[in-house]
């Protein structure tokens, strides 16, 4: 697995943590723009119940994953808020002191427990932009977090989660470019059971340029291609999209 400092990881655990923790209640019934059906108060809650599941997970022999239905459902209102709290804790607490290669269950079959380190420091940074998308401007997602994000999509979602009858590559091309960041290049090979990907810049059948942040919410279906400067053939970015409701 490729990624951050595991200090660093954790360090941006607790700046999102605390990010999303710091919600306005007012806002637990505005709508999530982005996630038809989702309001604030649906995203903390599923985040506090993916960090108590993830807890079992931390604790739990490689091969014997927890149920699901071990985990209640949130709380309604403004006490899913300290629910939230209690859950995030509990993750923090666990991975603070945890050695990191040992095994752990997780939906993509046994990994070391820096695979979850890295998963729910990117889940809750992502959960705290939807959050804030609701009610005004969004702080942006850490560039470096958001360079590891990205790579996380293509080495831990496209190959689970994709929907390639969706997709149904061909060979086609895009390239994604940050413009704030020396190596934020990508070059993604769109085939009809895998994508293709690597570093490094080349021409695509489509290329989205713009903050490193913005094209990882562009890969997780966040903010439409209009949000970047977008060239080629834009219908490819859209069929991504569709491809990648994760």
């Amino acid at each position: 697995m490729t990624g951050l400092d595991p200090a660093e990881y954790r360090r941006l655990l607790d700046v999102e943590t605390v990010r999303l923790a710091s919600v306005d209640a007012a806002s637990l019934s505005s709508d999530i723009p982005h996630i038809a059906g989702w309001t604030v108060h649906s995203v903390v809650g599923h985040t506090a119940w993916l960090l108590r599941y993830i807890s079992l997970c931390l604790q739990a022999s490689p091969d014997d994953p927890p149920a699901r239905s071990a985990i209640g459902e949130p709380p309604v209102g403004a006490d899913v808020f300290p629910w939230f709290a209690e859950a995030a804790e509990r993750v923090r607490a666990i991975l603070a002191d945890a050695d990191l290669d040992t095994m752990r269950p997780t939906w993509t079959g046994p990994q070391p427990t820096s695979w979850w380190l890295r998963r729910v420091t990117q889940e809750i940074a992502m959960h705290r932009w939807d959050a804030q998308s609701a009610t005004g401007l969004p702080d942006p997602i850490d560039t470096d977090l958001a360079r590891d994000g990205i790579e996380e999509v293509l080495e831990v979602f496209v190959p689970n989660r994709l929907q390639f009858d969706v997709l149904a590559g061909t060979g086609e091309t895009i390239h994604l470019h940050a413009t704030d960041a020396a190596d934020g290049e990508w070059m993604l090979d769109l085939q009809p059971d895998e994508v293709r990907w690597g570093r490094g810049h080349a021409k695509g059948d489509a290329a989205a340029r713009g903050p490193m942040a913005d094209l990882l919410l562009l890969l997780w279906s966040r903010i439409p291609p209009s949000r970047l400067e977008v060239f080629g053939d834009v219908g490819l970015l859209d069929r991504w999209q569709e491809a990648a409701k994760f």
